[in-house]
């Protein structure tokens, strides 16, 4: 019987048994796997892959490395055109990585997977970022822009729409959504949370005495 391997279709001699290392090695680089994640990912459907074949190994590092036959990622996958020290040396420190993060404006994991598939990550920011330096993904993630206006900047803003009260204040803030967004629609009870919050008046800018 044929034991060709070719694409994600495989046939060999004894169904159920898993492929030999070398080939592991033609199904994983005949369906352009490039690192660790994009074979996990490949073989996850939540994640848009397909269902892996009952003769590939789920963690063929883990299966042909206790058969002593595992010379890491980059061999298996094809992609070792340097020497693995010399990639661990070459990739971003982790305080590096975090700016590259801050800098792409990446908030969140799907982002980043994306942003791989693309090609658009470089080869100095690793693929696993969260597993090379030992860290949870949202360490690394670049921190989400504020929802709001800090409370004096808040204050200066919406000052400028002369509001003298509460109510006319949630008004205001309903016809001009687009513009007003960035002031909570409850800032007493926003702002106490930093405690910065004083009054109505001293907020929205008017005086008690004034509408007496």
């Amino acid at each position: 019987m044929n034991n060709e391997v070719t694409g994600s279709n495989l046939e060999i001699a004894a169904p159920g048994k898993e492929l030999s290392y070398d080939e592991a090695k033609i199904y994983a680089q005949k369906n352009s796997i490039k690192s660790m994640r994009h074979w996990f990912d490949f073989h996850n459907p939540n994640k848009g892959g397909q269902p892996r074949p009952k003769n590939v190994p789920g963690d063929p590092s883990k299966f042909y490395g206790r058969r002593g036959l595992w010379a890491g990622w980059p061999a298996f996958l094809g992609t070792n055109t340097k020497a693995t020290q010399l990639q661990k040396d070459e990739f971003l420190s982790l305080n590096e990585t975090k700016q590259w993060f801050v800098d792409q404006k990446i908030y969140t994991v799907t982002q980043f997977r994306d942003f791989s598939k693309k090609g658009s990550r470089p080869e100095n920011i690793h693929s696993a970022p969260d597993k090379k330096f030992n860290v949870k993904f949202s360490e690394l993630l670049c921190p989400k822009p504020a929802k709001y206006l800090p409370f004096q900047e808040a204050k200066a803003f919406v000052q400028e729409y002369r509001f003298d009260s509460y109510i006319k204040f949630r008004e205001g803030r309903r016809d001009n959504y687009e513009q007003l967004k960035v002031i909570p629609v409850n800032p007493d009870k926003h702002y106490e949370k930093t405690k910065e919050w004083t009054s109505w008046p001293d907020f929205l800018g008017y005086s008690r005495l004034n509408k007496a």
